[in-house]
């Protein structure tokens, strides 16, 4: 057998071995016949899920049992639908946001009772309101957020390339949505507290130059966009000052910081065939921790109605920024034995415009 067959054989080997210990995921190309992805399941029930799921979608597959592991063998074609039930399968089984009982029903039970006495106190006005000459101190409101991707805040495209493969990982903006209730200290001062949830908004533009050691002129360039929508939780704690411009309208600014829980990382793949080569990438956004505590500022307007009984208008703008860089992400090409990966570590902060309506 010649001897550089057998060196190039054993390199190939080696590669496939490493990957399969070095995976990030529970699916991979198929070290005999990169024709198929091969998923795995450590547990029955996430496998035979996974089975029913394949079945329904009407996706031929294999499935194998090895060393307690169910290995699944699907087609490249219909690699799109199975990544999608894989998914699936563990959204079903994922653990609850806050995986800590008690603290999970603390955050509740505050939230809960925040609001409970915010109903109490606009009940007893009500109920006393011929006996009762001033309003309430607590009011109670619901609103959104769009995030607007500024870069004059921070919040902008960020670019990194190594061994042939450009990353750019840009911003789309995002929305969000939440109660509030607010305490009145005085004519000038509040207090507020809030639960919120965030959704954000990011296109990785890939760009990928076969050969890149000796492909000067990066003909054969690859390229592809992939879109993911990271989440979280949010509480946050602000203290607010009131001016009044006249009856109906008063400005207000506030600072303070948020409680933020991040959930789950986000990931997607996707592939391309160039004749005979597959190309294989993807992307994930991950969080170094669950929790973050972002400092934050909010300044708009309040119109008010006719009355302390009609609803009332507020118009925003909130900015926020976290401590240190808490979400990081990377994207990986893989080309034959060829794999290029980039890491970035994603803006600390953002901007986005508050629309919230008062409860009378």
């Amino acid at each position: 057998m010649d001897a550089g067959f057998f060196l190039q054989r054993s390199n190939e080997l080696l590669l496939s071995s490493l990957r399969e210990i070095m995976r990030w995921t529970n699916y991979f190309i198929h070290p005999g016949d990169n024709r198929y992805y091969v998923f795995s399941f450590g547990e029955d029930e996430h496998a035979d899920a996974f089975a029913e799921r394949l079945e329904q979608a009407g996706i031929a597959f294999e499935r194998h049992l090895e060393e307690n592991e169910w290995l699944f063998g699907v087609a490249r074609s219909h690699f799109k639908q199975a990544l999608n039930a894989n998914h699936l399968v563990y959204a079903q089984y994922r653990t609850k946001f806050i995986p800590v009982k008690g603290l999970r029903n603390t955050m509740l039970f505050v939230t809960l009772g925040a609001i409970v006495l915010a109903l109490l106190g606009y009940c007893s006005t009500q109920a006393n309101a011929q006996q009762i000459k001033r309003q309430s101190p607590w009011s109670l409101s619901v609103g959104a957020l769009f995030v607007v991707p500024l870069e004059a805040v921070g919040l902008e495209s960020v670019t990194a390339s190594n061994e042939g493969l450009e990353a750019v990982w840009n911003p789309k903006g995002g929305n969000g949505f939440g109660a509030r209730i607010r305490r009145d200290i005085n004519d000038q001062w509040s207090l507020a507290l809030g639960l919120e949830t965030m959704r954000l908004l990011a296109d990785w533009e890939l760009r990928y130059v076969p050969d890149w050691e000796v492909n000067a002129n990066e003909e054969g360039a690859l390229s592809d966009t992939l879109r993911l929508r990271s989440s979280r939780y949010r509480m946050p704690f602000l203290g607010t000052v009131r001016v009044p411009v006249n009856n109906k309208t008063e400005l207000s600014a506030a600072a303070g910081m948020s409680l933020d829980f991040l959930l789950s990382d986000v990931f997607t793949a996707g592939y391309q065939q160039n004749d005979a080569i597959y190309s294989d990438y993807s992307v994930e956004e991950n969080r170094q921790q669950r929790w973050a505590m972002p400092l934050r500022a909010d300044i708009g307007i309040k119109i008010k109605g006719a009355t302390s009984d009609d609803i009332a208008f507020y118009l925003g703008a909130t900015y926020w920024r976290e401590w240190n860089s808490n979400r990081w992400g990377e994207a990986q090409w893989t080309q034959g034995l060829d794999a290029s990966k980039v890491r970035i570590f994603l803006p600390q902060s953002a901007f986005a415009v508050d629309f919230r309506v008062f409860l009378p």
